[in-house]
């Protein structure tokens, strides 16, 4: 007996073949089993389908045909652009944040420890130096017990005995706002004051620093494929029939094809017998804007070297820039 019904359980619109014409849901609705859950998850919210698998192989060779097969209304077998954007992006950042956070958690803790010992030992070198009497005739300077910092102080350390700092102040681990001199322009002074306490805060927690970044570093750069299509309509401003949807599509694809590249190449870092392939992998992602340029644009390759080379140039100064503002603002915020 067959499983495929005559009545959409859907929409209730007649059945004709294996999907209904109108809503587009599977005719066969046989018993679900507790794997159909899984089954379920992977289809549909991580979308590994078929689809899926042919656009990653397109997407990693030739991400500008991708986009113009997508373009020309070749899309049912292909991923949309920003579905494969997100798939992208979406695991590098988790992957990488997750190496971070579980390999560098010692190691941050170990660093900071140290650094603030070492800072520390120094000050309190200082002070004994300023506190310990002169030598006297025929004693050698350098005669100190074992242990002890020989540093010549820069100044006196202050009565209760608080390490100093070589401007007379507190140690700069216990400097507040109001012990230091800001010398910048009064609108900037309530930031500048924000970000000497979360410079302090991060230096005693650094994982409150990876926290705020690996939530608003992924966020800024959601403006770069923005960007890209920009230039690329600015650059293709002669090609009427492209409108800014059409560049969207492409700069998606393009940087759905880079953060492939980087996740790839991040796990092949983590095998000791393939590192090595890593710096030939990312030498792809390099020249891949020319190619794109070339399979999505049709340009012949004397504008796709002359037009890559200002749009990839212009474009790696304002990522640059988001960087920077996504690590600062990070810090801002932790």
């Amino acid at each position: 007996m067959s499983n495929i019904r005559n009545i959409c359980s859907n929409c209730g619109n007649s059945l004709r073949g294996r999907y209904c014409h109108d809503c587009g849901q599977r005719a066969n609705e046989p018993r679900r089993a507790v794997i159909g859950l899984v089954q379920d998850f992977f289809v549909e919210t991580l979308w590994l389908d078929g689809r899926l698998l042919r656009s990653i192989g397109l997407l990693l060779w030739k991400p500008g045909r991708l986009a113009r097969y997508y373009l020309d209304g070749k899309r049912v077998r292909y991923t949309p652009p920003f579905r494969m954007y997100l798939f992208a992006s979406v695991f590098f950042f988790f992957l990488t944040f997750l190496l971070i956070g579980s390999a560098g958690n010692t190691a941050i803790d170990d660093e900071t420890i140290a650094i603030r010992d070492f800072v520390r030992g120094i000050e309190e070198g200082i002070r004994d130096d300023s506190d310990r009497p002169a030598p006297a005739d025929g004693e050698s300077p350098d005669a100190t017990p074992p242990g002890e910092g020989s540093i010549e102080p820069e100044s006196e350390g202050g009565a209760s005995g608080e390490a100093s700092s070589p401007d007379g102040g507190s140690s700069w681990f216990d400097q507040t706002w109001e012990e230091m001199s800001y010398t910048g322009p009064a609108w900037f002074e309530p930031h500048a004051r924000r970000l000497h306490y979360a410079t302090t805060r991060v230096i005693d927690e650094p994982r409150l620093y990876l926290n705020s970044l690996q939530n608003n570093l992924p966020r800024v750069l959601l403006l770069a494929p923005l960007f890209y299509a920009s230039l690329l309509a600015l650059f293709y401003i002669y090609r009427r029939k492209f409108v800014f949807y059409d560049h969207l599509v492409v700069s998606l694809y393009m940087h759905a094809a880079l953060y492939a590249y980087l996740l790839i190449a991040l796990i092949l870092s983590m095998i000791p017998l393939l590192g090595w392939l890593v710096p030939f992998l990312l030498i792809w992602p390099a020249l891949q804007p020319y190619a794109v340029l070339r399979q999505a644009y049709g340009s012949n390759w004397v504008s796709v070297v002359g037009k890559g080379f200002l749009i990839t140039s212009i474009y790696n100064i304002v990522v640059f820039i988001l960087v920077l503002f996504g690590v600062s603002y990070a810090l801002y915020q932790s």
